[in-house]
């Protein structure tokens, strides 16, 4: 009745004040319409709905193939994304509406964490109901009851599994609501002009419903909290990869009251809530960042990275440098890594990564080219423990060791292990390094160039299970990891300050020059001047 009463007011351009001191009987006769609005209200509110200033700059994202609210809690953040989603299943838009329009009916599916959250948030938002056995809450939602065809509805139990949404052209939109527990393989073989996911769906969930949008040039509409991390989707829109576009929502932008004046995020239920979250997860809940809790390896707030070119090391003292491959076969990158290492400051720089993938990385030969340019040639090389088995990624009788060291290139003799721990054990457990690589990131001791962009992305999606098992891919960071490993072992080696131009008078002598004292006599060849 008090949106009701509001609106009305604002229809006749009378404010609230005016109205107050009304006449009884004239405010008697306001009344009666009043009445009449907020029966059309209950079940029409998608004609009243009034956005905030944040979800009005959600909407006009609409250009955009993949649009994205990251929000803190009790934003309206899934009210946004479902009054959007009733508007194009029904192309009933607003005067004020400047986002993206549907020009006919669609095919939309909306999904949530499970068919319990799907009833209570989705399927309550867009529906009115929780239960859709109870018929008279149906269109008390985002949807006008006047455009849900109930005799469509496919359901089970309490949940709506799909319906026919009336569209103001005339035919019928479909919506079909789904979860993220749902096997993947159910979800093939249609098309979609509009997927709607609240909360963060899995990777593989994501990646099938997206693929039904691509031949319906569909639109994509994410709302979460996004708790899980700089992970996955969150990742995707937080370093606004193209297609992806992202508002983020705090609490700072959000008033105490709805734009209907009514009470809706008042300063002391925020102060209390903020004592009710854990600590890792208040920027998450409150300033839509995501977190670094649970699970997640590095959690760093402001990554240590460099530019090329900010540091010389060619003149600064003391600098050693080592080269660490992670290796892997057609469907498992190769990464070569470019350490610098200062001994005494104990500060590494990843200067260089190079990401190996598909026919070249099958063909080692192919990739070799790269260890044997002259500003690199004759760093140490370290390699994991099973370079050394034969065939394994040489696709012959060689193993990978020997192929380079064939290639006289400086391999380090050892694969590269752990240091002894304090019973005298060395191990290749993957923690210790992962370890060494977290203190020394958050404290500023190991340095990024920041066009080692795919490691700064693994690293921020990077993530250990409660099994203690570490998330993939982790090509580029076992790369780091054995350089640094390398570096603390002192493996590294002093860069010899020789220029390019020397370095290869350097490594064409070893080619040209033949020294064939060991070779039997019969072989041998005579200067004919001695």
């Amino acid at each position: 009745m008090a949106r009701a009463l509001l609106h009305v007011l604002d229809q006749h351009k009378v404010a609230p004040n005016t109205y107050q001191r009304w006449p009884s009987n004239l405010q008697n006769q306001m009344q009666d319409l009043v009445i009449a609005t907020a029966d059309d209200m209950q079940f029409n509110s998608l004609k009243y709905f009034r956005p905030f200033d944040h979800q009005r700059e959600f909407f006009r994202t609409g250009s955009a193939e993949r649009r994205g609210i990251l929000a803190a809690n009790r934003v309206g953040k899934t009210t946004s994304t479902c009054y959007e989603t009733a508007m194009h299943l029904t192309g009933l838009y607003p005067d004020w509406w400047d986002g993206y329009r549907f020009t006919s009916a669609i095919t939309c599916m909306v999904a949530g964490e499970g068919w319990s959250q799907v009833a209570l948030v989705l399927q309550n938002e867009l529906l009115g109901t929780q239960d859709v056995k109870i018929t008279e809450h149906l269109g008390t939602g985002a949807i006008p009851r006047d455009c849900i065809v109930v005799d469509t509805m496919r359901n089970d139990g309490a949940n709506c599994i799909g319906v026919e949404i009336r569209h103001r052209s005339g035919a019928n939109s479909y919506l079909l609501f789904a979860n993220y527990t749902q096997e993947v393989r159910q979800l093939q073989g249609f098309k979609l002009n509009l997927a709607v996911f609240d909360e963060q769906p899995p990777d593989d969930f994501f990646s099938e419903i997206v693929t039904r949008t691509a031949t319906t040039q569909g639109k994509v509409l994410c709302s979460f909290t996004p708790l899980k991390g700089l992970n996955g989707l969150v990742s995707k829109f937080w370093n606004r990869e193209p297609g992806y576009e992202y508002i983020r929502v705090s609490w700072d932008d959000v008033p105490e009251y709805d734009p209907w004046n009514q009470p809706f995020l008042l300063m002391e239920t925020r102060r209390q809530l903020e004592r009710d979250y854990l600590p890792h997860e208040r920027e998450a809940r409150i300033a839509g960042k995501p977190v670094m809790g649970k699970g997640a390896v590095f959690q760093i707030a402001n990554w240590p990275t460099y530019k090329t070119g900010d540091y010389d090391f060619l003149r600064m003292t003391n600098i050693q440098r080592v080269i660490a491959l992670d290796l892997g076969l057609v469907n498992d990158k190769t990464v070569i890594s470019l350490m610098y290492w200062d001994p005494y400051e104990r500060t590494a720089w990843l200067h260089k990564q190079i990401v190996v993938q598909g026919i070249e990385e099958a063909v080692p030969t192919q990739y070799i080219n790269h260890l044997l340019r002259p500003e690199v040639f004759g760093t140490p090389i370290v390699l994991p423990a099973d370079a050394s088995t034969p065939g394994r990624y040489t696709m012959s009788a060689n193993s990978i060791r020997e192929l380079f060291e064939s290639y006289e290139l400086n391999v380090y003799h050892k694969p590269i292990m752990n240091p002894p721990d304090s019973e005298g054990r060395i191990t290749n457990h993957k923690s210790y390094g992962i370890n060494q690589m977290r203190q020394m990131l958050e404290v500023g001791s190991l340095m990024v160039n920041e066009n080692c962009t795919q490691f700064l992305s693994d690293a921020q999606n990077y993530y250990v299970d409660q099994q203690g098992r570490f998330s993939d891919p982790d090509d580029t960071i076992d790369s780091c990891r054995y350089a640094l490993l390398a570096c603390l072992q002192g493996l590294a080696e002093p860069w010899d300050n020789r220029t390019p131009a020397e370095r290869m008078r350097a490594q064409r002598d070893r080619y040209v020059r033949r020294d064939d004292g060991n070779k039997p006599a019969w072989k041998k060849s005579y200067d004919p001047a001695q």
